[in-house]
């Protein structure tokens, strides 16, 4: 059975035309105890997710963050599953057509309904601190631009603030982070701090973190003149109305 729905969504606002499909998919439970999971869409469009929730899930196919899905059945956290889906063979192999299909896979084999929404939720604001900024403004030709993450080291070159508040900590801190710089320009920096988070999954234990570093919030106003400060804001949630376990195939 094919499921076209049209849901609310603004974050993906493609409702025009019925949802694209999966050709054929797989779902099974994972009863394993594993840590970590995988998530992944290759170029030809097939999906790849392992041990993964039901919440992984969706906020996989709306593109937002696990906190911002909102409701749903206490096993949305606790059941975990593998799922393996390939694509029609159209050429409609981008990120958005597979979250898409995604989408439809989940109303179709977990009985999925959901409506997206705004929710005031904490949230970090990026803000200068007291002694003022250490960034030094990017060089007209710098090479390389981008954020160059290692374990611990974060290596900025012609980055916006705003950039920077978006994919260099947003990510490292399981949350949205707001730039409240005012700071117009791009900047060079480093960013050496104490990483304890868990490895990505299938990788070797890391070493335990230099004790003589700083947290990242402590790094950044020590190392950049930034402040990381706690603030209430509207936030696009995912809220999740009806879910049923999937059967294994």
């Amino acid at each position: 059975m094919r499921w076209a729905f049209c849901l609310a969504a603004t974050l993906l606002p493609l409702c025009a035309q019925p949802a694209p499909q999966f050709d054929a998919a797989s779902i099974k439970p994972n009863d394993s105890v594993r840590i970590g999971i995988l998530i992944y869409t290759a170029k030809s469009g097939d999906f790849t997710a392992q041990n993964v929730t039901l919440r992984n899930l969706i906020a996989y196919a709306w593109h937002v963050k696990e906190f911002q899905v909102i409701g749903g059945p206490k096993w949305l956290d606790s059941d975990h599953y593998d799922v393996l889906a390939k694509p029609p063979h159209d050429g409609t192999s981008s990120d958005t057509a597979s979250r898409l299909r995604l989408r439809a896979l989940l109303a179709e084999r977990f009985q999925l309904i959901a409506h997206t929404g705004s929710k005031e939720l904490p949230v970090y604001a990026l803000v200068v601190a007291k002694t003022g900024p250490r960034l030094q403004l990017a060089k007209a030709d710098t090479p390389n631009a981008g954020i160059e993450g290692r374990r611990g080291l974060l290596t900025c070159r012609g980055v916006s603030m705003q950039s920077f508040a978006e994919w260099g900590l947003a990510p490292r801190l399981g949350n949205i982070v707001l730039d409240k710089t005012g700071l117009p320009g791009q900047y060079d920096f480093t960013v050496q701090y104490a990483d304890d988070s868990p490895p990505k999954p299938g990788a070797d234990p890391p070493p335990p973190p230099d004790p003589s570093l700083p947290s990242l919030p402590s790094a950044l106003q020590e190392q950049l003149g930034l402040k990381l400060e706690t603030q209430e804001s509207p936030v696009e949630v995912i809220l999740v109305d009806r879910a049923e376990k999937a059967s294994a195939n």
